[in-house]
């Protein structure tokens, strides 16, 4: 944590402002603490020019994907698949109507998404740009495959807390 001031944390009206560096995070143990889904491999993260006003978010620049030269395991399940998907406003539950349902998890060669948040509005991207959309997901490595995309560019902040919400209450696709 860089830069990190806080004015009147007791007053009427309190505001912080950091930059936040994270390196090498662990997917596998993180997304084992919650009931997000599986991935494996390692993820990088920034949130620079952060700013809460009465403890709540007003701006900031977040980015979080894999790092370039991670050379670890790089797995994806289907739950973590379509939760991915909710978040980025793409089809949810897409997985259980191809044939891709046979398969519990999938390669990935990165995954990433980022945020900029300005006036209750996020820009979303990832790590690349897609025909339509970007990657959150970007397949590789030995099939089965999979890209998640997604679609939508601009998401009203209060309505992407409600997507987190819904992620995190999902129990996910089901697989027999």
């Amino acid at each position: 944590i860089r830069d990190l001031t806080l004015n009147k944390p007791f007053g009427t009206l309190p505001q912080l402002r950091a930059n936040i560096s994270l390196k090498e995070i662990d997917l596998e143990t993180l997304t084992q603490t919650f009931d997000f889904g599986k991935i494996t491999g390692k993820l990088d993260g920034k949130i620079n020019n952060l700013r809460l006003s009465n403890w709540q978010p007003v701006q900031f620049d977040a980015s979080f994907a894999t790092p370039i030269n991670d050379k670890s395991r790089h797995r994806i399940s289907q739950q973590a698949v379509n939760n991915l998907s909710q978040l980025g406003g793409g089809a949810a539950g897409a997985l259980q109507r191809s044939f891709l349902r046979f398969f519990e998890n999938f390669s990935y060669q990165r995954l990433g998404l980022s945020c900029k948040l300005r006036n209750e509005v996020c820009d979303m991207s990832g790590v690349g740009e897609a025909k339509q959309g970007y990657y959150i997901v970007k397949g590789g490595g030995f099939p089965p495959r999979i890209n998640v995309v997604g679609y939508t560019r601009r998401v009203n902040w209060p309505d992407l807390i409600e997507r987190l919400k819904a992620v995190s209450k999902s129990s996910g696709p089901i697989v027999k």
